[in-house]
This record gives C-alpha cells, sequence and structure tokens, in this order.
C-alpha cells in the first residue's frame, strides 16, 4: 500500500513538473505570437488556469477577446465570451458569469453557429440553477434541449436533460428528476464519456435509496463506482462505495456491507493523501505562477521531504521495536529495587499507624474534658439553635416559593416561545411550500404553452384529448377533432417577412380562442396549422362552429405596418368514434383538411363525406 502510494506520487510530480514546464513554454511562444494564433495560445493558458489560478485566467481571457475582436473573428469572440464567463464562475461572480455568457449568446445567434448556443443556454441554465432562480434555468435548459433535438446534438441532449433533472431535484419533484435523468443516461450512451455516465448513475442511484429502491439503487451506484474506477476518479468512488456499504447494510448483507465499508475507508485513505499532496502542488504552481521561486522551491522541497518519509516508514518501525525492547529490561530490572523500598515503606507505615493511635487517645482526653466544661451552656446552646432552625425554616419557605414563582413564569415564556417558532416554521415551511407548487405550476405552464401564440401545445391538447376519451368511455358524449391550416401562408412569409408571419399567428390564435365556446380548446398544433377539440359535439355540430370561425377570419383584415392582410384558413373534421383511436381519428381530420386544400381552400371538409 505505503509503495503503491509512493508510486502515485511519483508520477503526480512528473505529470505536475511537465504541466508547469507546458505552460512556461506556451508563455514563450505568446511573445511572437500574432492573430489566431494568439487566440488560441491565450485560450490554452486560460482554461489551463481556471482552477489553478482563476484571476490570471480571466486576465488571458481578456486578452484573447481584444485579439479576436481585432482580428474580427466572430466564432472566436463568442468562445472567449464563454471562457471569461466560466473564469468568473469560478471567481464565485455569478452575476457577471450570467452577463458575458448572454453576450456570447447574443454573437453566437448573430453568426448562426449552433453549437455555440447550445453551450451558451446550457451554460446559462446552470448559472440560474445554482443561484437557486429555477425558473429562469428551466427556460433556458428547454431552449437548449429543444436546440439540440433539432439537429441532433446527444452530447447536448445528455447535459440538457441532466439540467432539467437537476431543477426538478432542487424543487423537490424526484419523479421529474429520475426520468430526466434516465433520458440522459440514454443519450450519455451514444458517446463515451465515462465521467458523465457514472455521475448520472450515481444520481439515479441516490433517488433510488431515497424510495427505498435497493435493487435498482444498487446496479446504478455499481455502474457508477465501475466508471469511476476507470478514470480513477477517488472522491467520487469515495460517495460511491459509502452508498453501496449502505445499501448491503439496510438488505441484510452483512459481507457485503463490510467488504464495501472496507473499499471505503481505504479509497478514502488514498484520497486524503491525494488531497495534501494536490495542497503542497498548487501551493507550488501558484507561486512559481507569480514568480516567487523562493516559495515555490520551498513547496517542492516539502513535497520531495513526502517521498523520503514514504521510504524510511519500515525502518522507522524497526527503530520503534528496538526502543521497546530496551524499554521491557529497564522495568525488569526497575522491578528488583522495588522489592526492597517496599519494606522500608512498610516498617514507616507502621510506625506512622502506632503514632496516630497515640494522638488519637490524647485527642479522645481532650474531647471529654471539654464535654464537662460546656455541659452549663447547652441549655443556652440548644434555645439559640431552636431560634436558627427557625428561621432557617422560614427562610427556606420564602426561597421555595420564590423559586416556585420562577419556575412557572419561566414555563409559560417556555411555552410562548416555542408556540412563536411553531408557529414561525409553520409560515416558512408554508411559504415554501406555496413558492414550490408556484414553480411547478409555472415549469407545467412553460412546458404546455406554445411561446409565440401562448395557445396551449400539442402535449397539452393531447392530454384534454385523453380526458375527453374518458368521458367518452363512461357517458358516449361525442367530441369532434378539427385541424385547420392557414392558406398560403409561406407567401405571407415570403413577401412580408418572418415577422409578419408571427404576427398573423399571433392575430389569429387570438381570433379563434375569441370565436370558440369556453369548453372549446383552441392549440397550436405545428408551424401555421391548429388543432380544435370541441367537447359534447358531433359532426353537424363541429361544421357549424367551424363555419363560424372560417367566416370571422375571412371577414377581417390583419394589419402589418402599412399593409392590410386578408388572411383565409381551411378546416379538416373527424368525429371521434368507438372504432377509432385517437391516432386515427387526428389522420382522418388531416386528410379532410388536405382534400379541402386540394378543391380549393377557404372551406371545411368532413372526413365521412369523403367516403
Amino acid at each position: 500500500m505505503k509503495r503503491s502510494l509512493f508510486i502515485a506520487l511519483l508520477i503526480v510530480l512528473t505529470i505536475n513538473i511537465y504541466s508547469v514546464t507546458r505552460l512556461d513554454n506556451l508563455k514563450l511562444e505568446l511573445n511572437s505570437a500574432h492573430g489566431l494564433k494568439r487566440v488560441l495560445i491565450l485560450d490554452e493558458l486560460q482554461r489551463s488556469y481556471w482552477k489553478i489560478y482563476p484571476q490570471a485566467s480571466l486576465e488571458f481571457g481578456i486578452k484573447a477577446l481584444r485579439t479576436s475582436s481585432d482580428i474580427k473573428n466572430k466564432l472566436q469572440q463568442a468562445q472567449q465570451l464563454q471562457n471569461i464567463a466560466e473564469s468568473y464562475k469560478y471567481l464565485d461572480n455569478y452575476d457577471k458569469a450570467i452577463e458575458f455568457m448572454s453576450m456570447s449568446l447574443d454573437t453566437a445567434k448573430e453568426i448562426n453557429n449552433l453549437d455555440l448556443q447550445i453551450a451558451a443556454f446550457y451554460y446559462l441554465a446552470t448559472y440560474h440553477n445554482y443561484i437557486g432562480e429555477n425558473v429562469k434555468a428551466f427556460k433556458y435548459a428547454v431552449q437548449a434541449l429543444d436546440l439540440s433535438k433539432e439537429h441532433k446534438n446527444h452530447p447536448g441532449l445528455a447535459k440538457c436533460h441532466f439540467i432539467i433533472a437537476e431543477i426538478y431535484y432542487a424543487l423537490g419533484d424526484l419523479k421529474g428528476a429520475y426520468q430526466n435523468f434516465e433520458q440522459s443516461l440514454v443519450q450519455h450512451e451514444n458517446f463515451n464519456n465515462k465521467s458523465s455516465f457514472a455521475l448520472t448513475n450515481e444520481k439515479l442511484g441516490e433517488i433510488d435509496l431515497h424510495n427505498k429502491n435497493f435493487q435498482f439503487a444498487e446496479q446504478h451506484y455499481k455502474t457508477a463506482a465501475e466508471n469511476y474506477d476507470a478514470i480513477d476518479n477517488l472522491e467520487s468512488l469515495v460517495r460511491t462505495y459509502e452508498a453501496l456499504g449502505s445499501i448491503y447494510k439496510e438488505t441484510g448483507k452483512k459481507e457485503k456491507a463490510y467488504e464495501y465499508i472496507q473499499k471505503f475507508a481505504d479509497t478514502n485513505e488514498k484520497l486524503n493523501q491525494e488531497i495534501n499532496n494536490n495542497k503542497i502542488l498548487f501551493n507550488y504552481e501558484y507561486y512559481n505562477i507569480i514568480g516567487n521561486e523562493d516559495r515555490a522551491l520551498a513547496y517542492f522541497k516539502q513535497y520531495t521531504e513526502q517521498q523520503d518519509s514514504l521510504k524510511s516508514v519500515l525502518a522507522q518501525e524497526h527503530v520503534e521495536t528496538i526502543i521497546s525492547d530496551i524499554e521491557i529490561k529497564h522495568e525488569l530490572e526497575k522491578a528488583e529495587t522495588t522489592k526492597e523500598i517496599t519494606k522500608i515503606t512498610k516498617k514507616a507505615v507502621e510506625q506512622i499507624e502506632e503514632k496516630e493511635q497515640t494522638i488519637e487517645l490524647l485527642k479522645e482526653e481532650s474531647d471529654q474534658q471539654q464535654r464537662i466544661a460546656n455541659l452549663e451552656n447547652d441549655e443556652k446552646r440548644r434555645q439559640i439553635e431552636n431560634l436558627k432552625e427557625e428561621r432557617e425554616d422560614n427562610n427556606r419557605k420564602i426561597i421555595q416559593q420564590e423559586k416556585e414563582k420562577r419556575t412557572t413564569r419561566l414555563f409559560m415564556i417556555a411555552i410562548v416561545i416555542v408556540a412563536i417558532l411553531v408557529l414561525v416554521i409553520a409560515i416558512v415551511f408554508i411559504s415554501k411550500f406555496r413558492m414550490k407548487q408556484k414553480h411547478t405550476i409555472e415549469l407545467e405552464k412553460i412546458a404546455k404553452t406554445d411561446p409565440l401564440t401562448q395557445l396551449p401545445n400539442r402535449r397539452a391538447v393531447l392530454e384534454n384529448i385523453d380526458y375527453e376519451i374518458i368521458r367518452f368511455r363512461r357517458n358516449a358524449e361525442p367530441f369532434t377533432l378539427v385541424i385547420s391550416d392557414i392558406d398560403d401562408f409561406k407567401k405571407v412569409n415570403d413577401t412580408y417577412g418572418h415577422d409578419a408571419g408571427d404576427k398573423v399567428l399571433v392575430s389569429l390564435s387570438k381570433l379563434m380562442t375569441k370565436t370558440i365556446r369556453k369548453q372549446d380548446i383552441c392549440a397550436r398544433w405545428g408551424g401555421e396549422e391548429f388543432l380544435f377539440l370541441l367537447p359534447g359535439t358531433d359532426h353537424k355540430g363541429g361544421e357549424i362552429i367551424s363555419e363560424k370561425i372560417r367566416e370571422k377570419i375571412e371577414s377581417s383584415a390583419i394589419k402589418y405596418e402599412d399593409d392590410s392582410l386578408q388572411i383565409t384558413m381551411t378546416f379538416g373534421l373527424c368525429t371521434f368514434s368507438d372504432e377509432l383511436t385517437i391516432d386515427e381519428c387526428i389522420t382522418r381530420a388531416d386528410k379532410a383538411l388536405y382534400e379541402g386544400k386540394r378543391i380549393g381552400k377557404n372551406n371545411i371538409v368532413q372526413y365521412y363525406k369523403l367516403k
């Protein structure tokens, strides 16, 4: 064990010296570098100093940003803004980190670099989550997730699901956290990142352990431990071994529990040794960076002395054994002398006892004489003692009464304090519970609302359709689905621009929402398509409502800047029945819509009439 620790320390020292030499070489190269090469060297220096010396990392990042601006390289500007934000994160200045990451996002949008946009959204989500702004964090995470899905960025998907899971976990929604951790795990399997794969398994194991689901917790923690061991992540291994020991202890597997508790202890010892060495190496690197060679040399000597101490451990143990033997011999010699001393002491004690007996006899004689002399004063003493006792009894009663009063007062004060504390705790708990409920409702609303039109999205309307199917099965109450599409919407975008298209979508959404009944739902189905759910409505009623909406749209004009846009829509209807699944019903409404488009647009087509 000691020998392996020594070898590990030697390897760390070699790597560290190489790292410092590499940084010195980069600084020398920087003196003669220009343009993009200078930016790349500054970038590498900044990343190298993130954890060692964040302030130096920040200075390198600012220089890299200036050089990127000088050569007008927008891609590098966006990247350096992200690096500066990370430097501020390591300095615990999250306000500045958010400011620079937002600037990076704007630059990435300007050059339409999707990878940098995904990274910026993700980092903003992590920053806001760290400072407790869960709703903002969730919004950024969802935006990163949408971009990652759209462009099939598997690492981005994995990271986004992970941070969304972290947000749910912070809000106490373990079910939502578990689902997103699982989705993150699926994405991690598509690329070889053992660290992230292990961490996600550990998080799943943590939730399983909390829910007493020991079988799955064991599987996740074992997978995490294997991957942490493969990358030599001792700190995380300590956590997973401790958790596995707890699982086996809870499930009564004592031998397994002992095995992992022993692994935990051994790994923790190794980790503490590594942390101690890292502290010394950190100080060596820090003083080397700031140019204090004397202090740097002192820490380097301390490090080499630790190595020498490892070599001398066995020799020290041998010396301790020799010292122990000498002490035993010394004790034996002392024992012989002690016997003689004991004899002398015994005689001295006997003489002292004789003297004490003589003194006791003299004391008894003196006491007898004193008692005779004091007989005359006994009566007076008794009277005085009686008075004293009466006075002391009265004082004791008064003191006892005062104590009882004080105890009663303190008890009443304690009751009042406890009541106030209980009330304060209850108010705080209720306040936190309501805040958590509010955050959960806001997150649900964000997840089920189309951000442009503020209409329910596809997910929300499908949940309402499921509810209508239950009502249909129970009460045979019909409902109709209507899919509508804006006629010639592409021409609007091509002629007037996408802002005009957005204006049309928002205006039509408001118009249709006002036109339908209270129980009806108008949802954005995708692009320029909308889906209407009409509860308690057969095909005739559906056609009447659709015609009302169609006429309202046809007779209205949408103003955009100096233009007045005349918009029409085509509608396809299908009424749900026992013989259909909901997917078949939606498909039929869609077919009716396309038939309406084919025969001239701005009309209503029932699916059953197609037959």
